[in-house]
């Protein structure tokens, strides 16, 4: 009986690179939840915005006269009550859920059709990135 031959798989290539479409997606979504629930955007929530810039302790007041609170804020660095920030961001936690849900199912809902009304468009972008040579780097 001759020996058993194995087919060798098919070699599968992953893309390790960035998609623009998820990216927007996610950064829409990060959006919805840090105003809903911390009064700020994502960068300022992640580094801190003062009426100075980006970057600072401490997080400036809203044009809407609440408090924004950032990372720092939360775990009480600087002159900033860690516990105080908690409680308040617990508070818009639960005052704001069904929005924030709300939100992000309209978004997913609002990406998903868009893709399928975009899908020519897309792909479009994704030759020129090829004819580039960036279609291991950025796809849409």
């Amino acid at each position: 009986m001759p020996p058993r031959r194995r087919k060798n798989k098919t070699r599968r290539r992953r893309f390790k690179g960035v998609n623009l479409w998820n990216l927007s997606e996610s950064l829409v979504q990060a959006n919805i939840i840090t105003q809903n629930w911390f009064g700020t955007d994502p960068l300022a929530f992640l580094v801190g915005k003062t009426t100075a810039g980006y970057g600072q302790r401490n997080l400036a007041v809203s044009n809407m006269g609440g408090t924004m609170i950032g990372i720092g804020e939360l775990i009480g660095l600087g002159n900033a009550d860690g516990e105080a920030n908690r409680a308040a961001a617990w508070n818009n936690i639960k005052g704001s859920w069904f929005p924030v849900i709300a939100q992000s199912v309209g978004t997913r809902v609002g990406f998903t059709v868009a893709k399928r009304l975009t899908r020519g468009v897309r792909s479009d972008f994704n030759k020129t990135m090829k004819m580039i040579g960036l279609q291991n780097e950025v796809k849409m």
